[in-house]
């Protein structure tokens, strides 16, 4: 039920250098949503590539809005949201494709559980393999302290030392976590509006735990179900991992000043600068002239701007 007059479902996507892989989200969008009133809006954060060219010729029911600059994920919703007119909110990536109904499950899921506010589903890699970093835990001492040391990677299937991604958690049941992940983030515009929607000071990355966290505070927590699956490519707006990690410990430093309170603050902020100096010491130590140590050395390098978030 493509672009109804009226659309229960405002689907956005923001593109930045993505043309490629944005054409494969939109026609997965319309082919596998066939059970729910829709409008398609994309945000374009002044792409340097043929993208605008691309969403016009090949999608020309799509809502296109050209922000005439690079606003970041969260600047670029923003804008997105202003322009649409559905009840429910649907923060999509431009680097997925949509499985099996996933947007009619997930709506359908929605439905039957009003009083968690933000529902997702589950991502899986290219070759259909779990990706589990669609959902996480919110920050705490213990699960920083795991990520840092790296025992939440050598243990990366329990739940004690990996509680950042739910370590024992399979995918295979409905759960209440505490963030999910802004690639395929279904929201009211009740609840949107009453948080204020993501903020664009988080340029990328983090923006949607900022608004988990948030919901939280007012009685709503995420809920993910199995039964809507997407292939999410990650980081397709990045050419460089340093780039997209100064980014990434940026948000979470942001976060620390925003949601942890009294002696924990420097406490989480020393945990996260330890995450990054043990995986630029480790590189060093037995990769010193490979790719990932000169890029883990700019992201060391780089500390003192990260380690102040977005202040």
């Amino acid at each position: 039920m493509s672009n109804s007059n009226t659309p229960e479902l405002s689907i956005i996507l923001v593109s930045y250098n993505t043309a490629k892989l944005i054409v494969t989200a939109l026609q997965s969008v319309y082919e596998q949503t066939q059970q729910t009133a829709i409008e398609v809006i994309v945000v374009d954060n002044a792409s340097q590539d043929d993208s605008l060219k691309v969403i016009a010729e090949r999608f020309p029911q799509v809502k296109l809005i050209d922000s005439g600059a690079n606003l970041g994920f969260a600047g670029g919703m923003q804008i997105g949201v202003k322009h649409s007119q559905g009840k429910y909110l649907l923060l999509l990536n431009p680097d997925t494709k949509i499985l099996a109904g996933a947007i009619d499950k997930l709506m359908a899921f929605a439905k039957q559980h009003p009083q968690n506010g933000i529902w997702s589903g589950v991502t899986l890699n290219n070759d259909l393999s779990l990706n589990s970093q669609h959902a996480w835990s919110k920050p705490s001492i213990s699960n920083l302290l795991f990520s840092a040391t790296g025992l939440s990677k050598t243990f990366s299937h329990t739940c004690l030392f990996n509680q950042a991604n739910y370590g024992c958690w399979k995918r295979d049941s409905v759960k209440e976590v505490d963030i999910v992940s802004g690639c395929f983030f279904l929201t009211t515009r009740e609840l949107w509006d009453e948080i204020g929607g993501l903020d664009p000071q988080f340029f990328m990355y983090a923006e949607e735990a900022d608004f988990c966290l948030k919901a939280a505070k007012l009685g709503y927590h995420p809920i993910v179900t199995p039964e809507a699956r997407i292939i999410h490519h990650g980081g397709a707006s990045h050419s460089r991992f340093s780039g997209k990690m100064i980014k990434l410990m940026k948000g979470k430093i942001e976060l620390t000043y925003r949601h942890v309170q009294g002696w924990q603050q420097p406490v989480h902020k020393g945990l996260l600068f330890l995450y990054v100096w043990n995986k630029h010491f480790m590189h060093q130590l037995f990769k010193p002239n490979s790719e990932a140590a000169r890029e883990w050395q700019t992201v060391y390098d780089q500390r003192a701007d990260w380690m102040r978030g977005y202040r």
